[in-house]
Formats: structure tokens, sequence, C-alpha cells
């Protein structure tokens, strides 16, 4: 008998004192079993009582470390931002002297100007609610913290106060070539005057005093994760010593019990080797001990007897054992192929980012350059007419030139030079106003930062979506061109994920464009290959987006498959398969909509998505 067994027998007798007395008995009986369960359960006891104290104790250094290192992460953060939005607008001086007579850059330099004022006032705001939230764990005192964040309010409202001043008092952007000379020199002696003295001064205090925080933060984020190496090291110092112990314990108990059991059980042993080795079952193991080795002998040989009678079941169990494992090697393709079509999603991601990246990038170089050009040709424009006014009255001073004169305009051809080169200028404007459209349809399309939920819109995606497109929408030597048709209804700004929506937009479009394409051979082709855009508003709650074709249409069997992963009908190396099955997540799963497909062979294709106005609408 066991404790475990002498409670489930005795626990509901009413003879108290009989059971105390009866379990003292039992308990001062030596017994080889109830000797190993005691030593073992020691040891396990202890290694679960130090494993349990290492991990309690080392979690709770754990996370005070931790909380230590993050306030400190944070506290460095927000001081780096502070001291980096200050750097910024102390130097819009600096960069304010370039833009005089440019309006575009001065508004572009005021508007980073006030920026950074604003990114610098939540600056101070995100210090002093941080210094509220923890006054006890910062690298200074919260009163030195609050003093730097409130002096610096005070010096940057009083610079911000001073540069308005100046923009009001100087007006930048109106200034002439002749008069910028003067103007920045007004700056450079304003800037060595007070009240600009006086804040450089305290600015530049404030400086150090902010860095020798800033210092003080690194070094108790350099504490804390020396805490938390320590409070690893204490939980492993822990859990290890108590292995060793427990180790320990069980050693000397092994010792002890073997020699008191290792007759016994070779007899029972050899029985059992020449049961598995004959395949004998009525052989029978010898009973030597009264003990836990006797009862085990007992058990044996009545498990040789049932050994039989389950190698004979077992057979009959196999057939069902093979079932089962069938069923489970089922379920493990199906898992193998979902996770293809995860490695898949996730591929696709990664190209459409890559994607992103690139086109914004691209767009952002191209931006500058032409924005240069397109801000010349006005002054260009506006030269050259000057020019030939002035032409004109040389003609009508001088109505008879020398031959000399006459001969050059002859050689120039100086009626078609004035008719055709404000043409020309025009043209080129033209074409800096295109370049322009399709970068900004570029970067729209490319919204890498838009990859939370915000208020778009819907139409500005299409459009963008459509200019990227163009080319392949123009006409070409083996394909006419495809008509857009866009019934835009009155949408609201809807909340979504603007740059997955986009790319829903570019795979329905591009599918679309490549079956109206892959019309040209049909005998029964439109002659008109056009592309249907409407949009409307459904219920004040949701918007329904339709993109329709007048393409060669689906079958039943396409159209059931249309959103399954790695599914495509173009050839091999044409497509993935994986375009419109991203597009239904990121319609279903992503914006709580949904995506329908209507088509018939010859008839076309219809797209229909619709989704919420606001995330979270039923």
């Amino acid at each position: 008998y066991t404790i475990r067994g002498y409670f489930l027998t005795h626990f509901l007798s009413f003879n108290t004192s009989a059971a105390i007395q009866n379990l003292w008995v039992r308990l001062s009986k030596p017994g080889i079993a109830r000797k190993i369960a005691y030593g073992y359960g020691g040891a396990i006891g202890v290694a679960i009582l130090g494993t349990s104290l290492g991990l309690v104790v080392g979690d709770y250094y754990h996370r005070q470390a931790q909380r230590q290192l993050v306030i400190a992460r944070q506290q460095q953060i927000i001081l780096g931002k502070l001291d980096k939005e200050i750097v910024e607008i102390r130097s819009h001086p600096q960069r304010l002297m370039m833009t005089f007579g440019d309006t575009i850059w001065f508004d572009f330099e005021r508007t980073a100007f006030l920026s950074h004022v604003y990114d610098l006032q939540a600056a101070i705001v995100a210090l002093n609610t941080f210094v509220a939230e923890h006054p006890n764990d910062l690298a200074t005192t919260a009163q030195e913290l609050q003093a730097i964040s409130q002096r610096y309010e005070m010096n940057v409202q009083a610079y911000r106060q001073w540069v308005q001043g100046f923009w009001e008092q100087v007006d930048p952007p109106r200034l002439t070539p002749e008069t910028v000379p003067s103007a920045q020199q007004a700056l450079l002696v304003a800037m060595r005057q007070q009240p600009m003295i006086g804040i450089e001064v305290e600015l530049e205090r404030l400086a150090e005093q902010l860095g020798r925080v800033l210092n003080a933060a690194q070094n108790q984020q350099v504490v804390a994760n020396i805490q938390l190496e320590s409070a690893e090291s204490l939980r492993v110092r822990i859990i290890l010593a108590s292995m060793v112990i427990a180790v320990l314990i069980a050693a000397t108990l092994a010792v002890y019990t073997s020699r008191a059991i290792a007759q016994p059980i070779e007899a029972v042993t050899q029985v059992a080797e020449q049961v598995s080795r004959d395949a004998n079952f009525y052989l029978q193991a010898p009973v030597l001990t009264q003990d836990e080795v006797g009862v085990l002998a007992v058990a044996f040989n009545g498990l040789i007897q049932k050994v039989a009678f389950y190698t004979e079941a077992l057979e009959v169990n196999q057939q069902t054992l093979e079932e089962q494992v069938e069923a489970r090697t089922q379920e493990l393709q199906q898992a193998l192929t979902h996770i293809q079509q995860t490695q898949a999603q996730l591929i696709q991601a990664e190209k459409m980012s890559s994607l992103g990246q690139l086109v914004a990038g691209v767009a952002h170089e191209i931006n500058n350059p032409v924005n240069f050009i397109h801000g010349n040709l006005a002054h260009a424009d506006e030269y050259i007419q000057d020019l030939l006014a002035l032409l004109e009255q040389y003609r009508a001073q001088f109505a008879a030139p020398p031959p000399e004169i006459q001969a050059q305009e002859e050689a120039i051809d100086l009626p078609f030079l004035r008719q055709d080169l404000p043409k020309l200028l025009n043209s080129m404007k033209l074409g800096a106003d295109r370049i322009r459209d399709i970068v900004a349809s570029l970067r729209n399309f490319s919204r890498l930062d838009e990859a939370a939920l915000k208020e778009v819109d819907i139409h500005e995606g299409l459009d963008s979506t459509l200019m990227i497109l163009q080319n392949r929408l123009k006409a070409k030597p083996d394909h006419p061109a495809i008509q857009v048709i866009k019934h835009y209804g009155l949408l609201p700004l809807v909340e979504c994920y603007a740059g997955q929506l986009n790319q829903v937009f570019m795979n329905i479009l591009t599918n679309a464009i490549d079956a109206l394409d892959s019309q040209e051979a049909l005998p029964t082709a439109d002659p008109v290959k056009a592309i249907t855009i409407q949009t409307a508003v459904l219920d004040n709650t949701h918007i329904a987006i339709h993109i329709a074709d007048n393409g060669p249409g689906m079958t039943p069997e396409v159209r059931q498959r249309l959103f399954d992963p790695f599914f495509t009908t173009k050839p091999v190396g044409k497509g993935t398969g994986m375009g419109m099955s991203i597009s239904y997540q990121i319609i279903t799963e992503y914006h709580g909509g949904s995506l329908d497909c209507l088509s018939e062979p010859g008839q076309g294709a219809e797209f229909i998505i619709k989704i919420p106005i606001h995330q979270g609408q039923a």
C-alpha cells in the first residue's frame, strides 16, 4: 500500500485515531516501492521547488529590470525627439536665406518650420506626460525635466514669434534679386541682436542640459540591461542548484535500492527475455519475495497470459490504425497546402511592398528636376515674349534694315520662328505638366506612408491606378486602344488600407486588360474595347465599386475557382494565380467587405467590390 492508496481506502472512515495509527504502521514498514517513492518524490519535490523558486524570483527581478529598460528607452526616445526638433528649428534662419525671392521654396520652408514647432510641442507634451507617469524612474529629477520642458516651450514660443515677425517685416517671397542681399544682411544682423541673442544663448544652455540628461538616460539603460542579465543569471543559478541536489538524491537512492531489487528483477528479466525471444507465452516468472518485486512477478505472469489475447486483438486493430494514419496524412497534406498558400501570399505581399518602395523612390527622384523645369518655363515664356516685343519695336523703328540683317532673317526664317517659338514653349509646359501628373499618380499609388487605416478618396486611388496602366490602355500596332468609361458617384472619404485597396484595383484592371487583349483573335470580338468603372453609396454605410469589361467572359468552372490560390488561366510564366486570391483576402478579411464576380462566356466580366465607409460597421 502507498500513501495514496491509504487515503483512498480510509478517507470516509469515522475512526480518526485508528486511521492515524494504521498510517504510522504502514509508513514504518520497509517497502521498496515506498522507499523509492519517498526518495524520488523528495528529489522531484526539490527540483520542482527550486525550479519554481528560480522562476518566481527570476521573473520578479526580470520584470522589474524590463520595466526599467522600457522606461529608459522611452525616456531616450522622447528626449532625442526633443533634441532633434530644436536643432531643426534653430537651423531655420540659415535655410530661410536660400528661399528669398522664391515663393515655392519659402512656402515649403515655412511649412517645415511650423511642422517642426508642432512636433517639438508634441514632444514637450509627451515629456510632461512621461514625467507625470514615471516620477520616480527618471534619469534625473522630475523637477529638472519639467523645468527643461517649460524653458523649451517658452523659448521656442519666443523663437517662433521672432521668426514670424521677420516673415511679416521682410516678406521673403516677394523680394527681388536686387533686394535679396540686403534682406539676407538684415537677417544676419537681426540674429546677432536681442532678443535673438538671448534666445540662442538660452537654447544652447538647454541643449547642454538636455545632453547631460540624455547621457544619464543612456547610463540608466545600461544599468537596466545589467539588472536584466543579473535576473536571468539568478534564475539559472537557482534552477541549476535545485537540479544538482535532486540528481544527488536520486543517485543515492539508486545505489541503495539497486542491491535490494537486483536479483529478483534479474530472474524476472530472464523469463521476459525468453518469452520475447521464443514467443512462448506459457512460461512463468518465479515469485521469490513478497514485496513489490514479488508483486511485479505476479503481475508479469498475468501479463504473459494476456499478451496472446492482446496480440490477436492487435491484428484486428491494425486495420483501424492504418485508416487513422491515412486520415492523419490527409490532414497533414491540407496543412502543407495551407502553408504553401501562406508562403505565396507573403511573397506576393513582399513584391508589392518592394514595388511600392521603388515607385515612391522613382517618383521622388523625378519630381525635383521636373519642378525646376516647370517653374522656369513660365519665366522663359515671359522673357521670350519681352524679346519678341523688343524685336517688333526695332522693326518699327528700322523699316528697312541693312542687307546683312535681312539675309540673316531669311536664313533663320524669322516669321516661322516667331510663330513656332510660343507653341514650342507651350508644348514643353504641357509635357512638364504631364510628367508631374504621372509622378503624383505614382506617389499616390504607392502610399508607403499609409499602411494603417486612413480616410481616403477612392476615386483618387482608381485614377492613380489608371494613370500607371495608361501605357497598356493606349493603342499599339497589334492591339487597339482600350476606352475607360467612368461613372463616379458622390462618395465620402472611406476608411481603408489605401495601399492594399490600390493593389486590388491594380489586379482587377490588369486582368481586364489581359482579357481584352486576348479577345483580339476572336471572330466575334467587340471592335470597341472598353472598361467601365462605376461607384455609388449603398445604404449610407457601404460603398460599391463596379469594374466591368466587354471581354470574352468566363465559363462557370473558371468563375467558381477564380479566387482559389494558385489558379490561373494564363500561360506558364505569365501569372502566379495569387492576384485574385490576395485581392479577395484584402477585401473580405482586412476591410470586412465582399468581392463578387458576374460573368458569362461572351458577355464580359464585372467585379463588384463592397466595403464599409467606416471600419467596424455591419
